[in-house]
């Protein structure tokens, strides 16, 4: 487990990963194609309440068996057309993911997954990231590798900043994450 730091509107936050071989699929709602892949689960602890508490997740996928080799909006599979950057959107919301193969031919796959906040105002579609981190997997020779959650600096969100306002002309995207301001 990993605990990030941030801070939203002047309140301390931290978001704890857990990134664990999938050893029960169905226990996750996964099929057995998702065994020994990586479950990944981010929760927000967070000490301010209310509508501050109100975030969302943005995450980013690049995989080497895709169609594209950049990374990509992983949108939540129950919801693929709504014009949203976040794949899960709450009170305090926890990021699950459990990504899976029906093949075990060797790949690379990673996700960059950030915590947000939106202001709860009407019609706000400001995205503001608070913190972010990677994690995946690797096959080799047949063998899932999991990849640990690590800390993402704000250089790799500014990256992806282009490819959010292309995906989604409606929203904004802030330009330099408040957590790259206080490492100046």
């Amino acid at each position: 487990m990993e605990l990030f730091d941030f801070t939203h509107l002047a309140v301390p936050g931290q978001v704890e990963v857990d990134v664990v071989a999938n050893v029960d699929p169905q226990s996750l709602g996964c099929d057995d194609d998702n065994l020994q892949f990586p479950a990944c689960t981010a929760e927000v602890r967070y000490a301010g309440g209310g509508y501050h508490a109100m975030f969302g997740w943005v995450q980013l996928v690049r995989s080497t068996d895709a169609t594209t080799v950049d990374f990509e909006i992983d949108p939540y599979f129950l919801f693929p057309d709504i014009d949203s950057p976040y794949c899960f959107y709450g009170y305090k919301p926890a990021l699950f993911d459990a990504p899976g193969r029906s093949h075990r031919d060797d790949m690379d796959w990673i996700a960059h997954s950030f915590l947000a906040a939106t202001p709860p105002e009407h019609g706000a579609r400001q995205v503001t990231p608070l913190q972010g981190f990677s994690w995946g997997f690797r096959i080799r020779s047949r063998v899932i590798h999991l990849a640990p959650a690590l800390p993402l600096t704000p250089n790799e969100w500014i990256n992806h900043v282009p490819y959010l306002r292309d995906a989604y002309p409606r929203w904004q995207f802030d330009s330099v994450p408040p957590w790259g301001e206080r490492e100046r």
